[in-house]
């Protein structure tokens, strides 16, 4: 768990919003949807939405050590 949280938020927030992207851009210009395209839509929900909740975390240590200085 402590590795995770060591992560870098600001590289999964743009892989997250850069496979939003391509599946939706995918799924507009397409006559017949598929599984991909959904996958990609989730997938980069998913890797934008933990990235903002590792930042979050790791703001709120930073907060939290700098109160107890």
């Amino acid at each position: 768990m402590k590795k995770i949280l060591e992560l870098n938020p600001n590289i999964s927030i743009p892989f997250g919003f850069i496979f939003m992207g391509i599946g939706g851009i995918w799924m507009s210009d397409s006559e017949e949807k598929n599984i991909i395209q959904l996958v990609l839509i989730v997938l980069g929900g998913s890797l934008a939405f933990i990235g903002a909740v590792i930042g979050l975390v790791q703001n709120r240590k930073i907060i939290k050590k700098s109160k107890d200085q």
